[in-house]
């Protein structure tokens, strides 16, 4: 009897496979990095064919790995980075252009003129891109109308291509990213909407459940027809993978980005800076969180790293912020992409100050870490704003960047809270597993303890007053506001 599950985890810079059972064992797993191209300042993109044929290829290296057949997976669950764009050829399935990733800035002038429209759409959302999109494509609207064509967020994207073609679907806490959900209904494309932007209906996916049965995988592409158990949004899925879907649940994810969800239940909350988020939706019940993201994370690292050189790995540059005690009074804002939650200003750039003659690779090293979690500091600050919502003193987290020790262990010190980390620090993709055995049948909530535990913990080594002056430190140095 098929006993295993098969998470997918579609990112920016990277697509990963995880193979497990329902008791955490983890069968098999790959990862492989997806490259992104900048053919102008602000713009981000990457090759959809290529994405999918590495995806492809994870998969395959994960059911390898696990020497298990693809026979012995009960479900599939797909879990992808959200508001970024694909048009394909609905015939063909063949790609019609780049995709234009969720961090593409593309959109900021049109997220103005929405916003003073009456569209709360800001700008790294899809619906603040997707017009420029599809007049790219040679007599786009036409063929939209003609239903020649689809778009779809990376996960529907995807989502096609396991199916053979068969599915164009997004599940609701996707589709409520890319800022077209009807917030009335909760259930409909918002009709209105895309009668202001004169887009057709035709080329949308089709709404679904964030799990249950959903379809099948192709036997064409994956060799046996596999439930498809769960599309869902990458940080929402990471909900899962905590156990976090009860109001005043939360976790952050250290990735390319960094983001900090808190889950308010079955009511959508509203708090200053940050944004009210559709955590998952099954039949009638819908859940909600708010999140604050922080746009550049482990890419402000990777930058350091691969951009400037600064040191020629990140366990270097990891090794040289260990190796002093403090910043020497340097402050980074790492806002590469603009600078997000609690701020929202797209606008901002990536800043480096303090310097001065004394300073070396190892001080701005040092402020490399701390800029990440005192970024996550002021996020955790407006998210203690949230009215009705209390949550608990231990922050858990996850994520690639959650591997650097070293990293958490500044980020509990400069938040002044304990943090936990996920035992599977792959928890995007673990999420995905957790909602397709969900979706299709193979365990309750309560047989998902074993999957949702924390492993490494870490206390804060300096008081809170100390954290704190610090925090105001940088906040001044680079001009930043305590919001609320």
């Amino acid at each position: 009897m098929p006993d295993l599950i098969l998470g997918l985890d579609v990112g920016s810079t990277s697509s990963r496979a995880l193979v497990i059972d329902l008791s955490g064992r983890v069968h098999g797993r790959s990862l492989t990095r997806l490259d992104s191209t900048h053919p102008a300042p602000g713009r981000v993109e990457q090759d959809p064919e290529e994405v999918w044929k590495r995806v492809e290829g994870t998969i395959h290296e994960a059911l390898s790995a696990s020497g298990r057949p693809i026979t012995d997976v009960a479900s599939v669950g797909l879990a992808a980075q959200r508001s970024s764009i694909v048009i394909w050829d609905r015939a063909t399935g063949d790609a019609l252009g780049p995709m234009i990733l969720w961090s593409d800035l593309r959109g900021t002038r049109r997220a103005e003129e929405l916003q003073a429209a009456g569209y709360l759409v800001p700008a790294i959302a899809a619906a603040a891109k997707l017009e420029a999109a599809i007049d790219q494509v040679d007599h786009g609207r036409e063929r939209a109308a003609k239903g020649e064509i689809a778009w779809g967020t990376l996960d529907s994207f995807i989502a096609y291509r396991l199916s053979g073609g068969d599915l164009h679907i997004t599940d609701y806490s996707n589709a409520w990213s890319t800022c077209y959900l009807d917030l009335t209904t909760m259930r409909d494309w918002n009709s209105k909407f895309l009668e202001f932007q004169d887009l057709s209906v035709e080329m949308f996916p089709r709404l679904c459940d964030t799990y249950g049965t959903l379809g099948v995988t192709s036997r064409s592409v994956l060799g046996a027809e596999i439930p498809i158990g769960a599309v869902i949004a990458d940080q929402q899925s990471g909900m899962f993978a905590h156990g976090a879907l009860e109001a005043g649940r939360w976790k952050a994810t250290y990735g390319t980005s960094a983001a900090l969800m808190v889950s308010t239940g079955s009511v959508p909350k509203l708090t200053l800076g940050l944004m009210p988020m559709l955590l998952a939706a099954k039949a009638d019940q819908t859940l909600f969180a708010v999140e604050g993201m922080v746009n550049s994370a482990g890419a402000l690292l990777d930058w350091l790293v691969r951009g400037i050189g600064l040191y020629a790995t990140i366990d270097e540059l990891t090794q040289a912020a260990q190796s002093v005690e403090s910043s020497g009074g340097v402050a980074i804002r790492p806002a590469l992409q603009g600078l997000g939650a609690p701020h929202n200003a797209p606008e901002h750039r990536a800043a480096i100050v303090g310097l001065t003659g004394a300073t070396t690779n190892k001080e701005i090293a040092r402020a490399a870490f701390e800029s990440l979690a005192f970024r996550i500091r002021e996020v955790t600050n407006a998210a203690l704003l949230i009215d009705g919502i209390e949550v608990p003193e231990t922050l858990p987290v996850d994520g690639g960047l959650a591997v650097n020790h070293s990293f958490l262990q500044i980020q509990a010190d400069l938040l002044a809270r304990p943090i936990a980390c996920h035992r599977e620090l792959e928890s995007t993709a673990l999420g995905a597993c957790i909602a397709a055995a969900l979706g299709s049948g193979l365990a309750s909530q309560n047989d998902l303890a074993p999957l949702t535990a924390t492993d490494a913990a870490f206390e804060p080594t300096i008081d809170s007053d100390e954290a704190e002056a610090r925090f105001d430190d940088w906040q001044r140095a680079l001009g930043h506001t305590e919001l609320g």
